[in-house]
């Protein structure tokens, strides 16, 4: 179970990310619930200190904390249900 704060602060970044239009405040709280290490950065670092990034050529987008960098690479397709999206993390360690 996350917390509050940390809840708080993924919606605020999965805001971010959807100015950037990606939708992904779901893949973010399964990184946080998989990955608890990443979740503690994430929820001790102030959201001033977080820099976020968007790259359109590899379809991508993610945040930079102190000493570790999570990157969310997009594939977008259609079939017969509709549009969807898969999101895989990459997760970088200064």
């Amino acid at each position: 179970m996350l917390s509050e704060k940390l809840t708080k602060k993924l919606g605020t970044i999965a805001k971010e990310f959807e100015k950037r239009g990606y939708a992904l405040e779901e893949d973010l709280i399964e990184l946080c619930e998989t990955r608890k290490d990443i979740a503690e950065r994430i929820e001790n670092t102030k959201f001033k200190k977080i820099e976020f990034f968007q790259d359109e050529e590899l379809n991508s987008v993610g945040i930079t904390l102190e000493d570790v960098q999570v990157e969310f690479f997009v594939t977008e397709g259609e079939d017969e249900e509709g549009p969807w999206y898969e999101a895989e993390a990459e997760i970088i360690f200064f």
